[in-house]
C-alpha cells in the first residue's frame, strides 16, 4: 500500500504537466482508430483459446454456454483487478467445487504467461532502444532485467513443485499428472500470450497513429517498454486505470510523443479492450441456477 501510494503520487505529477488544451488533440487518421476497434475481438479470441486449452487440461465437462458465460464472468471480475489477475473468480463460479482448484491454478498460470510476454518483449525493447526514462546505468539495468526475465521464465516451466504445498493434495497431484501428460500445454499458452501481446502492441501503435504519431518500429519498442513498466507497477483495481495512462505518458513523452495524445490513446485502448468487453459480459452472463 505504501509503494502504491508513492507510485500514485509520482505519476500524479505526470498528469498535471499535461497541456489539456482542446486544440492540442486531433484525430488525423480515423481509419486507424477503427482498425484498433476491429482488433478487440482478435485480442479476446486469443484469450478464449487460452481458456479452451485450460479446460482441456482440467478435463471439465461443460456446455459451450457455460464456457462462454464463465469466460465473460472472468472478464468482469478481472477488469476490477490489476492485469486481469482476478479473472479466475468469475471463471470458477460456473463450475463444480471439485474443479475449482484446478481451474484457479491454471487460470493463474495463463495470466502468468501473459506477464512473461510483457516482461520478455519489454526487456527486448529496453535492450534495443538503449534508453529508459530513469537516470540509471543502462547496462546494469539491462542485466537486472535479463536476470529477472530468466527467473520468471524458469519458474513458468517448473511451477509444479509449489503446487504440492497446497491443500487437497490428491487433486493437485491429478492436476500435475494432467499437465505432464499434455507436454505442449505450457508452450501453447505462452505462444498465445505472445500473439495477444502482439495485438496489444498493434492496437496501441494504430491508436497513436490515429492521433498523429508515426508508424515506426522504434515506437513499437517504446510501446513494449510501456507494457513492461505497467506490468511491474503496483495497483489495486480497474485494470490499472490511471496508473497505465500515467506510465504511458512517462515513457512515451520521454520518447518525444505528445502527452495529451498519449493520454487519450491509452484511455481509449483501456475503453476498447476492457470496458467494452466488460459491458458486453454483463449482458452475456446470467445468474447461475
Amino acid at each position: 500500500m505504501i509503494l502504491l501510494a508513492l507510485i500514485v503520487l509520482f505519476f500524479y505529477f505526470q498528469f498535471i504537466k499535461v497541456d489539456w488544451s482542446k486544440e492540442k488533440i486531433q484525430l488525423i487518421h480515423p481509419f486507424f482508430l477503427f482498425l484498433t476497434l476491429l482488433l478487440v475481438p482478435v485480442n479476446w479470441f486469443f484469450e478464449w483459446l487460452k481458456w479452451a486449452v485450460t479446460l482441456k487440461v482440467v478435463e471439465v465437462q461443460a456446455t459451450q454456454k457455460i464456457k462462454i458465460n464463465a469466460f465473460f464472468a472472468g472478464i468482469i471480475t478481472g477488469m476490477l483487478t490489476p492485469n486481469m489477475l482476478g479473472n479466475f473468480i468469475g471463471r470458477i463460479y460456473y463450475f463444480e467445487r471439485r474443479d475449482r482448484i484446478s481451474l484457479t491454478v491454471l487460470t493463474l498460470v495463463s495470466n502468468y504467461a501473459q506477464f512473461i510476454a510483457s516482461i520478455v518483449f519489454g526487456v527486448i525493447g529496453v535492450i534495443i532502444l538503449g534508453e529508459i526514462p530513469v537516470e540509471i546505468e543502462i547496462k546494469q539495468f539491462n542485466l537486472l532485467l535479463v536476470g529477472i526475465g530468466t527467473i520468471v521464465v524458469l519458474f513458468y516451466f517448473n511451477f509444479e513443485w509449489i503446487l504440492i504445498l497446497l491443500k487437497r493434495k490428491a487433486r493437485i497431484h491429478i492436476l500435475i499428472r494432467n499437465i505432464k501428460r499434455r507436454h505442449t500445454y505450457r508452450w501453447k499458452i505462452l505462444v498465445l500470450s505472445f500473439l495477444r501481446h502482439g495485438v496489444f502492441t498493434i492496437q496501441f501503435l494504430f491508436m497513436l497513429h490515429a492521433f498523429g504519431e508515426k508508424l515506426s518500429i522504434e515506437n513499437v519498442f517504446w510501446i513494449w517498454q510501456v507494457y513492461l513498466w505497467v506490468t511491474i507497477a503496483p495497483s489495486l483495481f480497474l485494470g490499472k486505470l490511471a496508473i497505465r495512462e500515467s506510465i504511458a505518458i512517462w515513457v512515451l513523452a520521454f520518447a518525444g510523443m505528445g502527452e495529451l495524445t498519449v493520454l487519450i490513446s491509452s484511455f481509449l485502448i483501456w475503453t476498447f479492450n476492457l470496458l467494452l468487453p466488460t459491458i458486453i459480459g454483463l449482458f452475456v452472463c446470467k445468474e447461475k441456477r
